[in-house]
C-alpha cells in the first residue's frame, strides 16, 4: 500500500489551528425596533397667590365647592434618547463524522 501525499497535506494541522477555537467575526445587516411609549407627565411647581382687588365683604360670588379644576395643555418637543443593538446567540446543530 502506498501512502497519498497529497492526503498527508490535506489534514495537516498548522499552529494557528492548534487553539481549541477557531473565532471569528460575522456581521449581519438587520432592522431593529421597538416600541416607545410616551406617558403624560404634569407636575405642579411652587404654587403663589396674589390679590386681585380690594377685600369683599360677605359670601363670594357663586356655589361654594371644595376645589377647582381646569385643563392645562401644551405642545412640546419629547427627546427620547434610543440606543439600538441586539444579541446573538448561537446554538450546535452537530457535526459530521469522516469515515476512518
Amino acid at each position: 500500500m502506498s501512502i497519498c501525499t497529497r492526503c498527508l497535506n490535506k489534514y495537516a494541522i498548522n499552529p494557528l489551528q492548534v487553539e481549541d477555537a477557531c473565532p471569528t467575526i460575522v456581521h449581519e445587516d438587520v432592522c431593529v425596533q421597538g416600541t416607545v411609549t410616551i406617558t403624560p407627565s404634569v407636575v405642579s411647581g411652587e404654587t403663589r397667590s396674589f390679590c386681585l382687588g380690594k377685600p369683599i365683604i360677605g359670601n363670594c360670588c357663586g356655589d361654594l365647592v371644595q376645589f377647582c379644576s381646569f385643563t392645562v395643555s401644551q405642545n412640546i418637543r419629547v427627546q427620547i434618547p434610543l440606543k439600538f443593538s441586539a444579541t446573538a446567540t448561537a446554538v450546535p446543530n452537530g457535526f459530521v463524522c469522516s469515515t476512518p
